[in-house]
């Protein structure tokens, strides 16, 4: 049952309720007319009821970073797309221009697959393929919420092989051996509705009442994005969980080196936390090191700039256009160092 059923449902027993009452109750009297009022202020209430969840569904649209929201729903719904043959946020490729052109893939998460970009041209991988132009192909690889575990598999199921592989790294990549390494409890735990049923329903249904909950829930409670950082930090001290990361990135290195694929590896800094960020993309970067490759640390790009300014907006810390045109820009000309020209 949907929140617009409940309050019309709601509106029409009311409306009966209000004629069969006063087809029995006829006689003037001080209660009748007290009846009166409160039918219409009841009708008046449900009608802007309507109004605000319609508006809400309308026109609160917006992303945030790990798609608790209805708005969020809203926003994959009006600008996900379009959907390739292989179920990546990009268009199908003829096959004359993949057998006429070189190809470069962009692997990675949301950050590659443009989470809070809303036209998916104006993502890295788009604007990257625009500056090298028609002697290449561009593809973009990536799924939300995928680690170096969907990453590789990716890798090694696309129909087509590359000339160079773009290897977004993002400090959340560690995730899948997180979970593996069992700290799964630790994902379940950002942010939670309301115990009380009822109430968790109405949140859960109500485009308004969700918006303003988790409004609400961010000013009163730590943000989830900070509590993510925290267990991420945690995650790349020596333990199960890096020891299994690690064994991750060697395998996909190796495999590039067995298959005589580039891979140049990026690597995204926490854009609300550079500076926190070093230590651990230092320790990915003496990994890619010992693995014979230099990754490009995207970090100077952005360290002069205040993250408001390089995420999607308050409650999505992914990059915005802006971010996504710098890194277009800074791969450009490391492509070229690489031989890799329009």
């Amino acid at each position: 049952m949907t929140i617009y059923f409940l309050i019309l449902l709601i509106w029409l027993l009311s409306i009966t309720l209000t004629l069969a009452l006063f087809k029995i109750w006829k006689y003037p009297s001080r209660f009748r007319e007290m009846a009166i009022n409160l039918s219409l202020f009841t009708h008046v209430c449900l009608v802007l009821a309507i109004i605000i969840e319609v508006s809400s569904y309308l026109f609160i649209i917006q992303s945030d970073s790990f798609s608790f929201t209805l708005a969020n729903q809203r926003w994959f719904q009006t600008h996900w797309q379009p959907i390739n043959r292989l179920g990546y946020r990009d268009p199908d490729y003829s096959q004359e221009e993949l057998d006429t052109k070189r190809l470069i893939l962009v692997v990675g998460d949301s950050f590659v697959a443009g989470q809070g970009i809303p036209n998916y041209q104006h993502r890295f991988s788009n604007r990257l393929q625009a500056q090298l132009g028609n002697n290449w192909l561009v593809a973009n690889v990536a799924q939300v919420g995928w680690s170096t575990t969907e990453q590789y598999q990716a890798i090694l199921n696309y129909p087509y092989k590359p000339a160079l592989i773009i290897l977004s790294y993002f400090i959340d990549d560690i995730r899948a051996a997180a979970l593996k390494s069992g700290e799964s409890f630790k994902f379940k735990n950002l942010a939670s509705l309301p115990s009380q049923p009822v109430l968790n329903w109405l949140i859960g249904n109500s485009h308004f009442l969700n918006y303003f909950y988790w409004q609400w829930y961010r000013y009163h409670n730590q943000q989830p994005e900070d509590r993510y950082w925290q267990y991420l930090r945690q995650f790349y001290a020596t333990g199960p969980a890096w020891e299994l990361h690690k064994q991750e990135l060697t395998q996909l290195a190796k495999y590039t080196q067995q298959t005589q694929i580039q891979l140049l590896p990026i690597l995204f800094p926490n854009l609300v936390a550079i500076d926190s960020s070093q230590p651990i993309l230092q320790q990915i970067t003496q990994l890619f090191n010992e693995l014979q490759l230099t990754p490009l640390n995207l970090t100077p790009l952005f360290i002069n700039h205040s993250p408001a300014t390089l995420i999607v907006n308050a409650t999505d810390a992914h990059p915005n256009e802006q971010v996504h045109q710098w890194v277009a820009d800074e791969l450009f000309k490391q492509l070229a160092t690489l031989n890799i020209h329009p």
